[in-house]
């Protein structure tokens, strides 16, 4: 089992194989981007594409495993590497994966890894020596045109208060 780094230019040739589980993986995360703003990105060199993959698999299908995207975030006291997506099968053999990818920020020097994730990640994390620092809570709040409705409504009379 192996971690490869996908090149920018040869994206095209993995994406429809990866694009399904970003989207799935994409779909817990409050649909706030899609698999075409992962794309896109990946292809500006901003994100970095990872394939779980297992070359002794004797069928081509069953060689892919599963993706990782990361992303490296310059920050005022220094880079860290944030995973943006981890998602796949058979999780158990390949999660010792991280190490790699650790490597990679290492040798691009980031400060520390982060990664925001659903709770079961924190299980398989803390196996590697993540410690949990903080939590994310989320809120879903109104939608910007229902405020813009409003404003509208009460344009009439905002505009007499001038």
């Amino acid at each position: 089992m192996r971690l490869v780094s996908i090149p920018i230019e040869e994206l095209d040739k993995v994406w429809s194989m990866v694009e399904k589980d970003i989207k799935s993986a994409l779909a817990y995360s409050g649909q706030l981007t899609d698999s075409d703003f992962v794309y896109e990105t990946a292809k500006q060199g901003k994100f970095q594409v990872w394939v779980i993959w297992d070359k002794d698999e004797k069928i081509t299908t069953n060689k892919y495993y599963g993706v990782v995207v990361t992303e490296i975030i310059k920050r005022k006291h220094g880079k860290v590497c944030h995973v943006y997506i981890v998602t796949g099968r058979q999780m158990s053999k390949w999660q010792h994966l991280i190490s790699e990818i650790e490597k990679f920020a290492e040798d691009k020097d980031c400060k520390r890894m982060e990664l925001i994730a659903r709770p079961g990640w924190q299980k398989v994390y803390n196996n590697h020596g993540y410690k949990k620092t903080h939590v994310v809570l989320e809120k879903q709040i109104k939608q910007e045109e229902k405020i813009w409705v409003l404003a509208e409504d009460h344009q009439e009379e905002l505009l007499h208060h001038k």
